[in-house]
């Protein structure tokens, strides 16, 4: 295992919001994901269905991308980005998908894979990772709203259950309070979409 401090990477203690990029044959993908990290151990879990776990299932890679840009956090979560926002790195012979807006990244490898009826938990072991940028930013109320959102969303669209509809309202109403212009694009952009509105 690379000797990698993970929390200079963004992946602290808890679960972590970050944009995991995956790729099989010529196609990148970019999905939201938790990454779960309990003490050393660093775990995910992946819906079945989804394109990420199609991915993982065949090359059992993944990375991990640091980004701070609410609107690309709103993208990833309802479409594909464009092949020209991705850049490709390459590692001991193999290509992996790494987001150009990255602040940093990191890769890793899909372990000890087990399934259940609706998932699959992979223990992930780092590989290789890079600093793009360094940032000091304070918490922002609005920003984390919005991840929250993009959580519900998902489950909104999976159920159509009306809770989460009244809960990103709630939200949108801190997030235009406290966050700023991006913020407020990517409240925005949820709302929209899931009101038709695209």
């Amino acid at each position: 295992m690379a000797n990698i401090d993970l929390g200079t990477f963004g992946i602290n203690e808890g679960i972590c919001e970050m944009i995991v990029t995956t790729y099989h044959g010529w196609s990148p993908n970019a999905a939201p994901m938790g990454i779960i990290r309990k003490n050393d151990e660093v775990l995910v879990r992946l819906f079945k269905g989804s394109t990420t776990y199609k991915n993982v299932m065949s090359e059992q890679m993944l990375v991990a991308n640091l980004v701070y840009d609410p609107v690309l956090f709103v993208r990833t979560t309802f479409g594909n980005l464009d092949d020209s926002e991705f850049d490709v790195f390459t590692h001991e012979g193999r290509n992996f998908s790494v987001l150009k807006d990255a602040m940093c990244w990191a890769v890793f490898e899909c372990t000890d894979m087990k399934e259940t009826s609706e998932a699959l938990v992979a223990k992930l072991r780092p590989l290789h990772a890079r600093m793009n940028k360094t940032v000091f930013r304070s918490v922002n109320r609005g920003f984390n709203l919005v991840i929250e959102s993009c959580v519900h969303a998902t489950r909104y669209k999976l159920t159509n259950d009306e809770k989460y509809m009244r809960l990103i309202k709630a939200y949108s109403c801190t997030v235009n309070k406290c966050g700023g212009k991006s913020e407020k694009q990517a409240m925005k952009l949820i709302l929209d979409h899931l009101e038709g509105k695209k």
